[in-house]
């Protein structure tokens, strides 16, 4: 009887790790898909057109960018036109 305890407790000790770490690999492996599922996926031609969309917003902002240093301008000259002083050159 002793010999079969001494037996059932290595076959314990074998197996429990081993029945652990296939839990273990199951859980990563049902959440990387999970992860991978909910990640949306975009086509080459939706991702083209997020480029070309970016591209039109950065000009309209460079375009904005340039228009307030106009009315910047613009605001710092005006005094001066008021008080009819001549215009630096």
């Amino acid at each position: 009887m002793e010999d079969i305890m001494k037996l059932f407790g290595v076959m314990m000790a074998v197996m429990m790790p081993a029945v652990i770490g296939w839990g273990i690999y199951a859980w990563i492996a049902n959440s990387s898909k999970r992860l991978k599922a909910s990640r949306p996926s975009v086509s080459s031609q939706e991702l083209e057109q997020l480029r070309t969309r970016v591209e039109e917003l950065e000009h309209g902002q460079r375009q904005v960018h340039e228009l307030a240093e106009r009315l910047d301008f613009v605001e710092r000259i005006l005094p001066t036109l008021r008080e009819g002083k001549a215009l630096p050159k």
